[in-house]
């Protein structure tokens, strides 16, 4: 991974004016000394979203988002950090550094970008084939299947007719086989990877070409159905979704809803059908890598995985990865053994949303499938349903809990207490043992309102340097919140530099956190009528705090401790931190 300079991601943001940035997509408009606009991640009448050119930063006072220039971009454009350093360092007209401490970064992005040029230039290829009378076939096959020529240009699908002319044509254009073999259109004998098949370009949220599927039209048994790219520095089809670069556009109308498909023809049909917010998992098992990659772009899944039983299967697995990730899940069941693609054939747009509307909640939908596998005919098959249904209720909070086990108990015949006792029980039993810490553990204080107000005012305090501040009566330890720590760190750092904090880089430092905007807006109180007097008084609460916990713990340890030196130097530590505190 790349890591880069301070002083190149300073560059960048002094270069990029942030108000200049947002306004390619939204009507600002100046008020005062700021920028207002209405908020691009919400839906709003009213202009709530502050660009402050000062600073170089924009926070939402409805939806609460706030950053710099790296932070819009990946909140708007959804992308990684890395990926809005390289397109805002372009706008900038600025080189990656040479002295980016990955000294194998330059050469793989320049590895990388060659590959995405040359997946390009093979897309244009393919397609181009459907419009030539060696490519009718593919095209007559495409068109069978029900698709427009609309739908074919909007995924770019294309024709590969025979295993030579790829090939041939790339070497004419100028790129070598050795790097037609990395970027996995060639086969190492030199012949096209994806010879006599239909074409399905996999792109990027960011529109980069980055590999492909094909389709075999042969009936021949040995000729693989389905093939596509393998891993290259490009595609790595655990972490991809396709049809993600069509949905993140549909996205920016405030949809934060997905169906998730387990084929590519599947979310073809559904966005001919007008379904757009679709993507597929690229035809295998659902990975870890791929749920946290839809996450950026929704907060609620429909899964809608083929109605056979194996596609039923594929659901089950994935249902909690979904969750671990914090997606909302709900489970489309689709009947008669169809996958999506027949079903919005034979029924349309209107027969799959009704299918949308009738989708199961998770844990619905686990206990239902529980229930379909027993005749609760007989105490046997009614107890084994019950065990099979607590290790799901053992997953559940106590409110949830409450709301299912009444189902439960209804049709297990087993009363609710024992169900709940047996639950508690299970989830006792997955929690692991919890090492006991040196330290005893003190009240979270990050959830100390008063504590989160004073460390806020004194750390916006510093990043402003206002007049009244003197860093040397502020110490970390005063700090408990991992931003907060974070933030002391930096502006360490920058008092042995030599060089003043800038605002817009706490948005860096917390990664984007909300607790960057808390802090930037601390002073913004208008109730605070002397600031310095205030300040005072924060300061003191942050040292008090600190004394207090460390008085706290020492006792703690006193209690237990049994050598009688380390009592002593305890009782010594109690004493002294007292005394710091009168």
């Amino acid at each position: 991974m790349a890591i880069y300079p301070e002083s190149f991601l300073s560059q960048i943001k002094d270069k990029v004016d942030i108000v200049d940035l947002i306004s390619t997509y939204v009507n600002v408009q100046r008020k005062g000394r700021d920028y207002w606009a209405c908020c691009p991640f919400h839906n709003e009448k009213t202009p709530s979203f502050q660009i402050r050119t000062d600073h170089q930063y924009y926070k939402c006072y409805g939806c609460q988002k706030a950053g710099n220039v790296f932070s819009f971009m990946m909140e708007h454009e959804k992308m990684t950090f890395p990926e809005s350093v390289e397109f805002l360092a372009q706008k900038a007209g600025l080189e990656i550094p040479e002295q980016i401490i990955d000294k194998s970064y330059k050469k793989r992005r320049q590895e990388l970008e060659k590959i995405y040029e040359i997946n390009k230039a093979v897309a244009k290829f393919y397609f181009q084939n459907l419009t030539k009378p060696e490519g009718q076939t593919g095209l007559t096959y495409l068109l069978n299947r029900g698709l427009t020529w609309d739908t074919i240009q909007i995924f770019g699908m294309g024709y590969s007719y025979d295993f030579v002319s790829l090939p041939r044509y790339l070497n004419q254009i100028g790129y070598d086989n050795s790097s037609l073999v990395k970027a996995g259109v060639l086969t190492y004998d030199n012949t096209d990877f994806f010879g006599q098949r239909i074409i399905i370009p996999i792109i990027s949220a960011q529109g980069k070409v980055l590999g492909f599927t094909g389709r075999s039209l042969e009936k021949n048994p040995d000729f693989a159905k389905y093939k596509n790219t393998g891993a290259t520095l490009a595609f790595d089809k655990k972490k991809n979704l396709f049809g993600i670069n069509l949905f993140k556009k549909f996205i920016h109308s405030n949809v934060r809803s997905v169906i998730l498909v387990e084929g590519h023809m599947d979310v073809i049909a559904l966005y001919q059908a007008d379904i757009k917010n679709v993507v597929a998992s690229m035809g295998t098992a659902l990975t870890i890598e791929q749920c946290r990659h839809l996450k950026r772009y929704a907060d609620l899944v429909y899964v809608a995985f083929d109605g056979d039983g194996a596609g039923q299967s594929a659901a089950m697995r994935s249902l909690d990865l979904l969750k671990e990730v914090g997606l909302e899940v709900k489970v489309v069941d689709i009947k008669d053994g169809l996958d999506p693609d027949d079903y919005v054939r034979k029924y349309g747009k209107d027969g799959f949303m009704k299918l949308l509307d009738k989708a199961l909640p998770l844990i619905d939908f686990k206990l239902h499938k529980i229930k379909a596998k027993y005749k609760l005919d007989s105490y046997d098959n009614r107890t084994k349903y019950a065990s099979e249904a607590i290790a799901v209720l053992s997953e559940l909070d106590q409110l949830e809990g409450a709301v299912y086990v009444d189902e439960v108990s209804k049709n297990s015949g087993i009363s609710k207490e024992i169900l709940v006792e047996q639950a508690i029980e299970a989830k006792d039993k997955t929690i692991k043992k919890q090492v006991i810490p040196k330290t005893p553990i003190v009240k979270d204080i990050s959830e100390d309102n008063a504590y989160l107000i004073a460390a806020r005012f004194v750390l916006a305090s510093i990043l402003y340097a206002k007049n009244y501040v003197d860093i040397r009566e502020i110490e970390k330890s005063y700090f408990v919140v991992d931003k907060h720590i974070a933030l002391y760190d930096y502006i360490e750092e920058c008092l042995r530099n030599a060089t003043p904090p800038k605002i817009s880089d706490v948005f860096d430092i917390l990664e984007n956190d909300t607790e960057g905007a808390n802090v930037i807006d601390a002073l913004e109180d208008k109730s605070i009528l002397n600031p310095a007097e205030y300040y005072a008084q924060c300061v003191k609460k942050l040292k008090t705090d600190y004394i207090n916990r460390e008085i706290k713990n020492a006792v703690e340890l006193l209690r237990t401790e049994t050598d009688e030196l380390k009592k002593k130097t305890l009782k010594e530590r109690i004493t002294q931190l007292t005394k710091k505190n009168k």
